[in-house]
């Protein structure tokens, strides 16, 4: 028998070009503060608060990033608290900046005071008056011109002196979004690599102006944003790892908004290089800093293909990758049981009800599209009760993100990676 009208169930997986928000600005409130890869655009976020969120007053984002939907939770009036975790000390400290809201007042006077002490080194070290102590990093004169070195580095001597946290750290987020701008990279680029020869001659930034447009920007920022938020709403940055037990109390959490990375760094997204160079300068750990991609989820690829994860989905594709390069299989693999830990830790920290919301990449490996809206289905629903209510398929217009990699590792060789994302709502029943 045929089904019509009201008997006929909508589609659970579909296109929907209203989530694609193309033309819409993407960077108000604090959300423009520091670039990062693959960030979540807030609209999404928003629009996923509203339709899911709205009786909810616990939120956590297991894969923070920059802090987007944190953000947009500490703009909602719903929430009292807003978890967020990542093992990045660069997103740490992103997230918290952008959440925290400052006194404009005291944001203009510590400028003010900030900008005049560079000024006055600037001039002294000019005039051989005053030594400034430069960071020592592998390859510091490989990324950056010797006036840029300088110029950094007393911005930074003079972020060091001021003495509330939260206001040091705000200029702090200012000074790593300049030391990429300023530095030798190609724009644009989540990897390292230096400009080409021709570039490099003409390559001579305004170090200290650069600093001073970007802090300015944030502040304007910061005002809107203390005048908007919600005071009610404390929000909890977590240096901790999904994968593992955290902090969070079981049946804590209510909504869950988030974009999980997407494995395999060395042809995707690579955070640990993204960040590494303001991380330097920030005078992180080296091997912290160094070590971020191998840490993170799908970082270290598993000995063979053999797994017990109830996805009937990831076996399937991880036979048609196998076929044509098994490492590349195990590099897949490594990711989702990565993955599969998380699950279970936030099986554990959602209450029943909850809605659970994954923005995620199907990314291409050896040609074969990994299907990972599916897949985080199955291994959700392989062990527990979960209800699949929607998935939406959305373009990617504006994303930075990589649209195009090289899933064979040869220079030149290149594929289209993800210009698509899905939107996946699942509830705990």
């Amino acid at each position: 028998m045929q089904l019509t009208g009201l008997q006929m169930e909508a589609p659970k997986k579909f296109k929907d070009e209203s989530w694609d928000f193309r033309y819409e600005f993407t960077k108000y409130s604090n959300h423009g503060y520091h670039t990062y890869p693959a960030m979540m655009i807030p609209q999404v976020a928003r629009r996923l608060i509203r339709m899911y969120g709205g009786d909810k007053t616990i939120i956590l984002d297991p894969f923070m990033g920059s802090g987007t939907a944190l953000l947009e939770a500490k703009l909602h009036k719903n929430f009292t608290k807003a978890y967020g975790i990542d093992i990045n000390p660069l997103a740490l400290l992103i997230a918290n900046v952008k959440t925290t809201p400052i006194n404009p007042v005291t944001l203009k006077v510590e400028y003010a005071k900030l900008i005049s002490r560079c000024d006055t080194d600037k001039k002294m070290v000019n005039f051989k008056e005053k030594e400034i102590q430069k960071p020592d990093f592998s390859n510091i004169d490989f990324w950056f011109k010797p006036q840029v070195i300088t110029d950094l580095a007393i911005i930074k001597e003079n972020i060091n002196r001021i003495e509330d946290l939260n206001v040091k750290n705000f200029f702090l987020v200012a000074f790593s979004e300049t030391v990429r701008n300023v530095s030798n990279t190609r724009n644009r680029e989540f990897k390292l690599y230096r400009m080409s020869p021709d570039k490099l001659k003409t390559h001579n930034p305004n170090t200290l102006e650069e600093f001073k447009d970007r802090a300015l920007k944030n502040m304007s920022s910061m005002a809107d944003f203390f005048k908007e938020q919600n005071p009610n709403c404390d929000v909890k940055i977590l240096a901790e790892d999904t994968r593992n037990l955290t902090s969070l109390p079981a049946n804590s959490v209510d909504l869950i908004i988030t974009s999980p990375p997407y494995g395999d760094s060395g042809t995707t997204v690579a955070y640990g290089q993204f960040s590494r160079l303001g991380l330097q300068w920030l005078d992180y750990d080296r091997d912290t800093v160094l070590n971020i991609d191998r840490v993170s989820l799908g970082g270290v690829p598993t000995k063979t293909l053999e797994n017990e994860l109830g996805s009937p989905t990831l076996k399937e594709t991880l036979h048609r990758i196998a076929l044509q390069d098994s490492k590349r299989a195990r590099d897949v693999l490594s990711f989702y049981v990565d993955f599969d830990k998380c699950v279970q830790e936030l099986h554990r920290v959602t209450k029943k009800g909850a809605f659970l919301c994954f923005v995620v990449g199907n990314r291409t490996v050896k040609g074969v599209q990994i299907p990972t809206d599916e897949i985080i289905l199955e291994l959700f629903q392989a062990k527990n009760h979960y209800k699949h209510h929607n998935t939406f398929i959305r373009n990617i217009p504006n994303k930075r993100m990589p649209k195009l990699n090289s899933p064979t590792n040869i220079s030149g060789n290149h594929a289209v990676t993800m210009n698509e994302e899905w939107i996946v709502i699942i509830e705990k029943e």
